[in-house]
């Protein structure tokens, strides 16, 4: 056969590992290339699996490449981390190899695509992480430790600071998931309860939205009740963090706070906002406090066109969100 196991030793056997090469794995190969070709073809598929890290033999795929040309040119066994091919040896091998790279961004623009679904729909069912049970918080948390491995974005504080280019985190996101505990306790309240949470960067300024409703307007369905909202600002100052290209500093400047409605009519030219700066503190003058490293920072985990995740220094947690066209209300 044109793809049989005398051509997998005739043509090539290629075996890659994402951890470093062991000794057993070199003397794998060399067994490999020196006993039967059938005992080969066994070793290529079972014994494989096997001893490098420990994969199961039962995670063998086939797949078949396509040539530009869209003649069949060869099929690829895959054991997790390990690949090995049988081609024909009538293709020119260089055009096999072109086409990898393009299936590979392929499948993790798919798998991208369908963990950011994921984490939305977790988003969508247990209101933003308000009504989240443990499951769901250890299932969300899984479904973000992969996106942060295919996180495209590798700087994501540049221009941060302003003057330094385009910034990939500039833009409106608003909130659809979080496990930090001083956002979730806002929803606690008897009084008031939150609406939507936003984000706005417009380096080097970085203001967080919340809109609080009244409770008792929540108990009612949409439209029934007289709106009201209040709308509380806080801004701060982001700064790009050396040694980390994805840690973004924050100096917290001021907050604000002004009602955009109440019972329906709109008070943005009527009554005035309350506002009021925030103390600056000299970080140089605080006790086991490092100046170039200061505790108000997020590390950006997950950034493309689409969504942002970050985790926050103090007190913790993770947000999730996504790009926004407005944060009016």
């Amino acid at each position: 056969s044109e793809f049989g196991p005398s051509s997998l030793i005739r043509k090539r056997l290629e075996l890659f590992v994402g951890a470093a090469w062991t000794h057993t794995t070199s003397r794998l190969v060399l067994l490999v290339r020196t006993l039967d070709p059938m005992l080969c073809h066994i070793l290529a598929l079972l014994a494989v699996s096997s001893v490098v890290n420990g994969f199961s033999p039962a995670a063998v795929g086939i797949r078949s490449f396509v040539s530009p040309e869209g003649k069949a040119c060869g099929r690829q066994w895959r054991v997790e981390g390990v690949r090995l091919f049988a081609e024909d040896p009538n293709i020119d091998d260089n055009k096999v190899v072109a086409d990898e790279p393009e299936m590979v961004d392929t499948e993790i623009a798919t798998e991208r695509s369908e963990l950011k679904q994921s984490l939305l729909k977790f988003g969508a069912s247990y209101d933003r992480g308000y009504g989240a049970t443990a499951t769901s918080r250890k299932e969300v948390d899984r479904i973000i430790e992969k996106l942060e491995k295919l996180n495209p974005t590798a700087s994501a504080s540049k221009g941060i600071t302003g003057g330094d280019g385009p910034a990939p985190l500039q833009g409106i996101w608003r909130m659809v998931w979080t496990t930090a505990q001083d956002v979730l306790t806002l929803a606690s309240s008897p009084i008031s309860t939150v609406g939507s949470i936003y984000q706005v960067i417009e380096p080097p300024i970085a203001t967080n939205i919340i809109d609080f409703i009244p409770r008792a307007q929540a108990l009612f369905p949409p439209g029934v009740a007289p709106s009201t909202l209040i709308r509380a600002e806080v801004t701060t100052r982001a700064s790009a963090r050396s040694g980390n290209p994805s840690r973004v500093g924050l100096v917290f400047e001021a907050v604000k706070i002004r009602p955009v409605e109440i019972l329906g009519v709109a008070t943005d030219s009527i009554l005035p906002p309350l506002s009021f700066a925030l103390p600056q503190i000299n970080i140089e003058d605080l006790p086991g406090v490092d100046p170039a490293n200061p505790p108000g920072y997020f590390d950006v985990l997950y950034l493309d066109d689409e969504m942002l995740v970050i985790k926050q220094n103090a007190p913790g947690g993770v947000f999730a969100l996504v790009k926004a066209k407005s944060y009016n209300p």
